[in-house]
């Protein structure tokens, strides 16, 4: 699959995961940014900015809390790139302070 995505197409895409993975106090505190593999505390890129294979992460801070997706692997296709996204947040929302221990989330993603 030969996906090419601007850094605001995936989070368009990953929204609405984070919608059902997250409670509405959990979603008010919400940053989400796409940034290099190789600079996670680094710079956002830019939303018009394209996302190369295994060449950023999703880079997220929830109630005081950050943390990071492994590498975005868009040529995996869309459904793997969320659902990928989704398990490095659910362990850490299960690791957290505000969902310790906690099984959340999309059981299937449409």
């Amino acid at each position: 699959m030969d996906e090419i995505l601007e850094v605001s197409e995936v989070i368009a895409l990953l929204r609405p995961m984070f919608q059902v993975m997250l409670t509405t106090p959990e979603l008010a505190t919400l940053t989400l940014e796409i940034v290099p593999i190789d600079d996670v505390t680094g710079s956002a890129l830019d939303g018009d900015d394209l996302v190369e294979q295994n060449g950023a992460v999703v880079r997220w801070r929830i109630m005081r809390e950050r943390g990071w997706s492994g590498g975005l692997w868009v040529e995996d296709g869309l459904d793997a790139l969320v659902r990928n996204v989704q398990s490095d947040l659910q362990d850490f929302i299960a690791e957290s302070r505000f969902g310790w221990g906690q099984l959340r989330g999309p059981h299937d993603l449409p």
